[in-house]
């Protein structure tokens, strides 16, 4: 066979197998239907029926309350008891006879069936009524005696005088509920009502042999199984082998049984059965009839496991970038501030200051970079809220222009549509300036860069933004676009840049639940995509900055200082005493905890992460002191989701910092403006 007719026999193999799967599948699900709709039928015939009996019930419950609680019985006037009773006995034909035992004394009073004064021997006995328990009529079920019995069995406890019980049964004939269960004579399967002894209350197959006995085995089977309801397989008395259907009645602990045709089951589902064999035979044919398309398949599968491997290692990577912007965060904290203190010396100038400036500038620039490697790892703690992002783009124009130099064309287009966005306003201006100096830097003979922000349709109860910036540069190899976002990666000579760049962007888009994309190649330019979420509600006006620069000494204000680093608590120390606090520092969370608990503090500045017992512990139990203390967290620390699940309102101030921050926080902390 050619190759050619092989390959039609498979194009025509998966044109119609999937036709036959389709239809098997269909003919299974309709199969289950059927027996679904069979059995729902069922059910429904039962709990009518248990409705039915129930309501017959009710009445005759109702009225043996309402002979229960007149006062005869209660006030001892039995004879009076005894005329009530024909009374309510002639007003319900069903009612067989009227009967009142004492409890306490264990004889019968009167028996409707026979005239009043004529005692008979006690026919229930039951233990005197418990105090507190509530009195109501119950149903017993089939028994009685007598004439016109077997009857239905109704009792009511009633409390009389002296503390005495009495017992009021009422006998009511079966009849009302041998009509509910009637069904054509050519109906072999029986219909059932089963009281909660087991016993027939009535039955539409040979009731006049069967009511008052028991049931088949597996209907007894099923009763002391527990079960409220459903289907069984069952042998009726007349040994047909039917399915049933049976419920529970919660008032009288009644069970109704219908019995039908088992075919009505077992043929929907074997014919279920055989369309599920049908179908996995017809998919086990296509499949290996599309056997050659999934070897096609493996090449697209190694693609796939390599963009998973250079997810893991950009994960990787976020996860060691973030530990180093940490460590760098904590070893900056007392180099800026102690550089800024020595610019601020009075008697320091000329060369000397210029290399404390020169310091200070260079110790600023690597805490941008720490704050870059977080962006990058998505541990940042961004401030994600609503940003206008045309009036976003509109400030930071001029800054863009200038940066692209005269060389450039910049054309900016900004659907209206495209408003108010989710995002960190400062991180969105430095990634739309980092990606304007990317595109300067790939077009070194000029050209034009492209800013766009569109919005997108809503897609399941979400709309996004798409921010797009094109560049008509050189492009990228794909070697270089698989590595672009990776931290220290350039293709820009040495000195010219830190390859944090688009790594920066990257991070802080996704962690602002974005999406980041980038279109490349050589000698097409290259298009970045940023998708941001977009928000209903417009950003608040801006509030104007007010720069408060009255000095903020004050001795008598005592400050904890805690950090387990010896430079950094040194520093914060340090520059807290220039300010005219008073200082007192430790390098433990639990030595913070005893000093706040021995000796009054009117503020405690705590490292987060810490040795032992970290910062938000120290917080929690410092707040739970007798006197709270304000609490201010200092930290270099990259893990956002750890900060914001300290749950208390805690003001955190970021590593490095000066001692301006640092003494404008304490004063933020201590609410002294």
């Amino acid at each position: 066979m050619n190759l050619a007719r092989r390959a039609a026999m498979l194009i025509g193999a998966a044109a119609v197998l999937p036709l036959v799967i389709f239809f098997a599948i269909q003919l299974s699900f309709a199969s289950r239907d059927q027996r679904r709709l069979v059995e729902s039928r069922a059910m429904a015939s039962v709990e009518t029926l248990i409705v039915e009996s129930d309501a017959q019930l009710s009445r005759t419950l109702g009225a043996l309350d309402a002979l229960a609680t007149a006062p005869a019985i209660r006030q001892g006037d039995f004879a009076l008891a005894y005329r009530r009773a024909a009374e309510i006995a002639a007003l319900n034909p069903d009612w067989v006879s009227v009967a009142l035992t004492d409890l306490s004394g264990g004889r019968e009073l009167f028996d409707l069936r026979q005239p009043y004064g004529q005692p008979r021997a006690a026919v229930f006995r039951r233990e005197p009524l418990p105090a507190g328990v509530a009195e109501r009529a119950v149903v017993d079920g089939i028994g009685g005696s007598g004439r016109g019995c077997p009857c239905v069995v109704v009792h009511r406890r009633v409390r009389g005088p002296g503390g005495r019980d009495y017992l009021v049964t009422a006998e009511v004939a079966q009849r009302p509920f041998q009509n509910l269960v009637m069904t054509p004579a050519s109906d072999p399967r029986p219909v059932a009502l089963v009281d909660s002894h087991g016993r027939f209350v009535a039955r539409s197959v040979r009731p006049e042999e069967t009511v008052g006995g028991n049931p088949s085995q597996s209907l007894r089977d099923t009763l002391r199984s527990g079960r409220k309801g459903g289907i069984y397989a069952s042998r009726t008395l007349e040994g047909f082998v039917s399915y049933t259907a049976f419920a529970t009645s919660r008032l009288s602990g009644w069970s109704a049984h219908v019995a039908f045709d088992p075919t009505l089951i077992d043929a929907p589902h074997r014919r279920s059965l055989a369309a599920t064999a049908l179908a996995a035979l017809a998919a086990l044919l296509l499949a290996t009839a599309l056997i050659w398309f999934t070897l096609r398949q493996l090449k697209e599968a190694g693609r796939v496991e390599r963009r998973i491997e250079e997810a893991q290692k950009m994960e990787a990577l976020g996860q060691l970038t973030g530990g180093i912007a940490h460590d760098f965060n904590n070893l900056l904290t007392p180099i800026v501030g102690g550089l800024d203190m020595l610019a601020r010396q009075p008697g320091l100038d000329g060369r000397p200051l210029r290399i404390v400036e020169s310091a200070l500038n260079s110790a600023r620039k690597a805490a941008k970079l720490a704050t870059q490697l977080l962006a990058f790892s998505r541990r940042q703690n961004l401030e994600v809220r609503s940003v206008d992002l045309p009036a976003l783009i509109a400030n930071i124009e001029p800054i863009l222009r200038q940066s692209a130099g005269a060389a450039i064309d910049i054309e900016i287009r900004v659907d209206p549509g495209a408003g108010c966005v989710l995002s960190d306003p400062n991180q969105l201006e430095l990634a739309l300036l980092n990606l304007v100096v990317n595109a300067r830097d790939a077009m070194p003979d000029g050209g034009t860069i492209r800013i766009s922000a569109v919005p997108l349709p809503a897609r399941e109860g979400s709309a996004d933004v798409e921010l797009r910036i094109a560049d008509t540069g050189k492009g990228m190899p794909p070697d270089v676009l698989r590595r672009a976002t990776e931290p220290f990666f350039t293709t820009k000579p040495p000195g010219s840049g830190t390859g944090l760049g688009l790594a920066q962007v990257y991070g802080a888009t996704r962690q602002a639940g974005g999406g980041f994309r980038i279109e490349s190649e050589p000698g097409k330019g290259t298009i970045i995509t940023l998708t941001l979420r977009r928000c209903d509600d417009p950003p608040p006006p801006a509030v104007p900055t007010r720069i408060d620069t009255k000095p903020a000494i004050q001795p008598e204000r005592r400050i904890l200082v805690c950090d387990d680093d010896d430079a950094a608590r040194t520093f914060v120390a340090h520059s807290l005493e220039q300010s005219g606090y008073v200082v007192e520092h430790v390098s433990s969370g639990r030595t913070a905890v005893e000093a706040a608990r021995n000796a009054p503090f009117d503020l405690v500045v705590c490292d987060f992460a810490m040795r032992g017992m970290n910062g938000a512990e120290v917080a929690r139990r410092v707040r739970a002191l007798e006197r709270p203390v304000p609490f201010l967290l200092i930290t270099g620390y990259a893990d956002s989701d750890a900060l914001a699940g300290i749950g208390v309102e805690i003001p955190v101030l970021r590593k490095p910092f000066d001692g301006d921050t640092l003494a404008q926080a304490v004063r933020a902390a201590l609410g002294d403006g």
